[in-house]
């Protein structure tokens, strides 16, 4: 059954047709011809084409395969991203005025989704990661702690992290069943753990999670904003997911995502023993060329990730010396580059450069990162009125006041502040290091201001 693939099939079964319907590209014409081929698969809901929001002929086939080969009670295709998989399960499963716990390393579409659900939040403290530094999950301990504050709708874990390491979820999640709280998890960076079980890390989906969403076109071969959303076990409390799902998706979803999603699904279905081994000959040929360019090379759980430093270079400043080669890494931060290998099969290469770099750090000049924001390990914020009256404030100003507004470095599109946090010292810090990078929000950030609360 796994061989199927049901939307690219009858994708191909409608090549030749003319079209007398939108898209206004009608099949690629109106593009240039290079670009015909992909575009003329680009179609709507036509006779024989399936709805995403009815299923009843392929893309049905395609979810109910999907479905098999992640062993799940329910999978969707998602042509919005993660962010509407993060959307739906937490607005269908969360009713205003609940509670929920969410890591703090949480993406802002979960934020997002809080404050559309109305929901009061509860913040754990990341784990530091000792070798990078950098957030990954919580400690079972520290949940169980926040458990015994007050009833819990939902825990809402990231799982892997951006920089592929994972954290004791099976403890996490066994703890949450002693309180009986529904587990959901933004696991954007884990689709290709289908793949093989013994050398990537086990999915929350086989950890026993509620709702499990994954980011396909991360890791698989599906184009941008395509992702899944999985439901291993039915359970009543699940029943609005779809209803959501529907809201929040295009009405005229896109057949090329979808078309790449069924795709993506065949291809870590049928990935096979010496797939694996072309991998790792390819992931060993990157390793050994990095060590010998005297890169420090950091490997975290999934081998799909590298992280690298060079003594002398901030991580930005080593990006750059990538990118000058023509090589463009996932994303730097103050220490580290991350980069993201892909998940070749056999007969596929991806070799790494093939002559040694030159290290002149002279040009470099890169400032020092702030001292890390000192974090409580829970922090409740509760749900603010949203009529309450906001401006901005230069930043120097704003200690001691609550935060209207959320920062987000991106990538990783992981939150440094808050709305409805109060700020410190180290947060005043930390945004003026950020205002030199690339984020998001802070709408007037470059002109030393934040919104807050008045």
């Amino acid at each position: 059954m796994q061989n199927k693939m049901p939307i690219v099939e009858d994708l191909k079964n409608h090549e030749g047709a003319t079209s007398l319907h939108v898209p206004g590209h009608k099949n690629g014409l109106l593009f240039p011809g290079k670009y015909r081929e992909v575009l003329h698969h680009d179609l709507t809901e036509l006779s024989g084409l399936d709805d995403l929001h009815h299923p009843e002929g392929a893309i049905r086939e395609a979810q109910q395969l999907l479905a098999q080969c992640y062993n799940t009670d329910y999978s969707y295709m998602l042509v919005n991203g993660s962010t509407v998989g993060n959307l739906a399960m937490i607005l269908g499963t969360c009713k205003r005025g609940d509670t929920v716990i969410v890591s703090r390393d949480c993406h802002k579409s979960v934020m997002h989704a809080l404050d559309l659900a109305g929901v009061h939040a509860i913040y754990l403290a990341t784990r530091k990661e000792p070798q990078t530094g950098t957030a990954n999950g919580v400690e079972a301990s520290l949940l169980r702690e926040a458990l015994q504050m007050e009833p819990i709708r939902a825990v809402i874990f990231t799982y892997p992290s951006y920089y592929g390491f994972g954290f004791d979820l099976a403890s996490c999640i066994t703890t949450c069943r002693e309180f009986g709280t529904l587990v959901l998890i933004d696991e954007a960076h884990g689709a290709h753990f289908q793949a093989n079980a013994s050398i990537f890390p086990v999915s929350a989906i086989e950890l026993g999670a509620d709702v499990v969403v994954q980011s396909a076109h991360k890791t698989l071969p599906a184009l941008t904003m395509g992702s899944y959303l999985h439901i291993p076990k039915w359970r009543d409390e699940l029943a609005e997911i779809p209803r959501y799902l529907q809201m929040l998706q295009s009405s005229s979803p896109s057949y090329l995502i979808m078309a790449s999603l069924d795709y993506a699904r065949h291809y870590v279905a049928n990935y096979n023993k010496q797939d694996t081994e072309a991998f790792q000959k390819m992931r060993a040929d990157w390793l050994a060329w990095l060590h010998q360019n005297n890169l420090t090379v950091i490997t975290p759980d999934d081998p799909l990730k590298l992280i690298v430093r060079k003594d002398g270079l901030s991580g930005f400043e080593l990006q750059e010396v990538f990118e000058q080669a023509g090589y463009f890494p996932e994303l730097a931060d103050a220490n580290n580059v991350l980069l993201t290998l892909p998940l070749i099969k056999t007969g596929m290469e991806f070799p790494p450069p093939t002559v040694a770099w030159s290290w002149d750090t002279a040009d470099f000049r890169e400032s020092p990162e702030p001292d890390p924001i000192k974090i409580p390990a829970i922090t409740k914020i509760p749900l603010h009125d949203k009529n309450r009256p906001t401006d901005f404030e230069i930043l120097e100003n704003t200690i001691g006041k609550t935060a209207a507004e959320m920062v987000i470095p991106y990538p990783p599109g992981i939150p440094v502040i808050l709305a409805g946090e109060t700020l410190t010292a180290a947060h005043i810090e930390t945004l003026l290091y950020i205002q030199k990078q690339h984020y998001q929000g802070g709408e007037k950030l470059h002109k030393n201001q934040i919104k807050i609360f008045i």
